[in-house]
């Protein structure tokens, strides 16, 4: 039984292990994902900056050559961060999802083996419990045998017992033992 709380016991602090690893990687996959929020928006900044500089070139260029192909290039450009904006988002949100999965399942995996440990402890104290009784009624059975003293009397079996007990008529010592009924029986 004491292997089976020390297995329990292992079990509980893997269980730990694991779920400190989760947050760890969860904590991880947050930082990951703040820093690559980050470069994205310094990119969408650089992207402005970029695009701005683009479009006074573009405006300048469509001065002197086509508008139309300058407005197509910004709308381009505007079309990519969108993308990429938005394929950010995804991945956010589905890193999200994973993580809170992850977290129910460390926790059912707690609960269960914390129901583990309370029904084996159960268990045990339940059979210490029926073990102590059976002990303490073999004391008894074991004291009261210490205070009797059983024999055959005229071939039919007799108890020496306390006084003030029906006796025997031939030896006051001894009772009588009805065998026909399951009773006792003095003479």
């Amino acid at each position: 039984m004491e292997d089976f709380i020390a297995n329990a016991a292992l079990l509980a602090g893997h269980l730990t292990q694991q779920c400190e690893k989760v947050v760890a990687e969860q904590k991880s996959s947050t930082t990951d994902l703040q820093r690559a929020a980050a470069e994205v928006g310094q990119g969408v900044a650089a992207g402005r900056a970029e695009l701005a500089q683009s479009a006074r070139a573009a405006v300048r260029e469509a001065l002197s050559q086509e508008i139309p192909a300058a407005v197509e290039a910004i709308a381009d450009s505007g079309d990519r961060l969108r993308a990429i904006a938005d394929q950010l988002q995804r991945e956010q949100l589905a890193a999200a999802s994973g993580i809170r999965a992850l977290a129910w399942k460390a926790l059912a995996a707690m609960v269960v083996a914390a129901a583990v440990v309370i029904g084996g402890t159960a268990y045990v104290a339940s059979n210490n419990v029926q073990r102590a009784q059976n002990a303490r009624l073999e004391a008894e059975v074991m004291e009261t045998l210490q205070q009797v003293k059983i024999t055959a009397c005229d071939g039919k079996p007799c108890v020496k017992l306390s006084d003030g007990q029906q006796r025997w008529s031939r030896n006051d010592d001894y009772i009588l033992v009805d065998t026909s009924n399951g009773a006792g029986a003095g003479k």
